[in-house]
């Protein structure tokens, strides 16, 4: 029987895994191997063994099987796009959102640029949450300037898809996402506002909270 596999559909899998982690560098430090060697297995130039697809599979919190032959479906995929934990230090695939005109605060392209190293241990006694419930955000646009500059990065908390308090959210508007501060009026409503005075603030009863922003740091 042989001991590695190879072909475009697993190749297509493998590129979906190395999208989830945000580059071959986090990949491969994860999984214990060289860059060089996903490179090859992502190019048809080289072929996993069979621990290798084993690693691959564990570090991407899918089955083997459907590595493999993608006979199921990759169950595990989505968890591993926030972040990666690895020893000490927590992955976070950056994702970059630009904004239509550079300015509304509306979510219209999306994609992950690399990762950026946490400890792990900052991000239990500082924000009190776990990883896998964290996305990192680069932020382009002045809507909330200046609390959040352009090319600021951002933490939201999904596990807080609602709203407690006062603050900073990530919220589906529009058809897209935005980052914007919400409050709660005397009546119920909700005032949802730009820091940024140029944009106009607006008054709604219900907003589709994605989660909460819990740390905000500057451009790097």
């Amino acid at each position: 029987m042989s001991t590695t596999v190879v072909d475009a559909a697993f190749r297509a899998r493998l590129t979906q895994v190395i999208q989830s982690f945000g580059s071959v560098v986090t990949l491969a430090t994860v999984v214990g191997v060289s860059d060089n060697a996903i490179y090859k297995w992502l190019w048809g130039r080289g072929q996993p063994s069979v621990g290798n697809l084993v690693a691959l599979a564990r570090a991407a919190r899918v089955s083997v099987e459907w590595l493999a032959t993608g006979s199921e479906p990759a169950q595990g995929a989505h968890a591993v796009t926030r972040a990666v934990e690895h020893g000490d230090f927590i992955f976070m695939p950056r994702n970059s959102i630009r904004f239509s005109s550079g300015r509304d605060g509306i979510l219209r392209s999306e994609q992950v640029v690399d990762s950026i190293a946490f400890r792990a241990d900052w991000v239990k006694r500082a924000l009190h949450t776990e990883s896998r419930d964290l996305i990192l955000i680069e932020v382009i646009g002045d809507s909330m300037a200046p609390t959040v500059e352009d090319s600021d990065l951002i933490l939201a908390n999904l596990a807080e898809p609602r709203f407690r308090q006062d603050g900073i959210y990530l919220l589906r508007h529009d058809g897209g996402l935005a980052v914007k501060r919400i409050q709660r009026r005397p009546d119920g409503k909700m005032l949802v506002r730009s820091d940024n005075p140029k944009y106009e603030a607006m008054v709604v009863s219900n907003v589709k909270i994605i989660g909460r922003v819990i740390w905000i740091g500057g451009c790097v």
